[in-house]
């Protein structure tokens, strides 16, 4: 049985899931000043230990699949997924109930824009259930395109992957975690999953740094500037296990806070995840320069979250 936090409880913290369980009993002060409403949900929050369970409850408080995934639609879902350390990669488990909803939801097509591999998914007793399913999974990796990008400040043109600009419903599926450049990990890096060689080079050395994160603000600009080719149509984040250092790859300080959270605006759920880290998302530079291009809220206390326990 769910319970949602209400203001009242969330507040004065007396509730068994309350803001200081959520985030593993670090709670910044300023947390205190969410206002929660019953009703439609802007982030919705779900922690459990069943993450399969936490993600389809999560998508069912922001309506259900069937809001975002039309039938016979092409999905493409963005995974970040190539590492190996716990905390690093999105549990399978979350990414096999995403696959399942939008299948219920009459889905044509689901595929991915980065091959996930065998190894991938034998990180869950899970997939042999979703055996079929998972083979089922189209591969988007048909190339690259390059597209313009008149509004970047740093980044002018991108080569991105043909399947993002191609299918019909485009999820992006990101992990809160710690990162050694641009400090987190959320929606709005995980785009990079979608471009080509040359245009991750770019982010890294385009501005004449001589190593990777010599020039973590250009980074970051190039990260904003991107977000603009495409709006996710869902956001749903992996925080159950959340690499606190040594980010993205790991193997680092980890914590659990067992959340699957939900939403449609990029900016704020990479807020809404940076705070499982302890980081405000004013302080993350990506999230500041999304903002300023009118890619999302990076205010809390504007939106309506809905927080409940399974």
């Amino acid at each position: 049985m769910s319970k949602s936090i209400t203001r009242r409880s969330f507040i004065k913290g007396s509730t068994a899931i309350g803001v200081s369980t959520i985030l593993g009993g670090s709670v910044p002060g300023w947390m205190h000043k969410f206002a929660f409403a019953e009703g439609k949900a802007d982030i919705a929050a779900v922690k459990g230990e069943d993450y399969f369970k936490n993600t389809i409850k999560a998508v069912e408080i922001l309506g259900g699949m069937g809001k975002f995934v039309s039938k016979q639609s092409k999905v493409g879902l963005l995974i970040n997924s190539p590492w190996e350390h716990p905390g690093s990669y999105v549990r399978p488990e979350i990414t096999l109930a995403v696959i399942q909803m939008c299948r219920d939801a009459g889905a044509k097509e689901i595929g991915v824009f980065k091959s996930l591999g065998s190894s991938y998914w034998r990180r869950s007793v899970l997939s042999e259930k979703f055996r079929d399913e998972v083979k089922g999974i189209r591969s988007l990796e048909g190339g690259y395109t390059e597209v313009s990008i008149p509004n970047g400040r740093s980044l002018k043109k991108a080569e991105i992957a043909k399947g993002l600009l191609d299918c019909d419903v485009f999820i992006n599926i990101p992990i809160a975690k710690d990162h050694t450049g641009v400090r987190f990990t959320g929606t709005l890096k995980n785009m990079m999953g979608a471009t080509a060689y040359n245009t991750n080079r770019f982010f890294h050395s385009g501005s004449g740094a001589r190593s990777s994160y010599e020039d973590v603000a250009f980074l970051s600009q190039c990260i904003a500037d991107l977000n603009l080719v495409r709006k996710p149509d869902l956001c749903l984040f992996d925080g159950t296990e959340v690499l606190t250092t040594n980010g993205p790859q790991g193997p680092g300080k980890l914590i659990k806070p067992q959340i699957v959270f939900a939403g449609v605006d990029r900016v704020s759920v990479d807020v809404y995840g940076a705070n499982l880290l302890g980081i405000k998302g004013e302080e993350v530079q990506t999230t500041r320069m999304a903002h300023s291009h009118g890619l999302g809220e990076i205010n809390l206390a504007r939106l309506k979250i809905q927080e409940v326990t399974l």
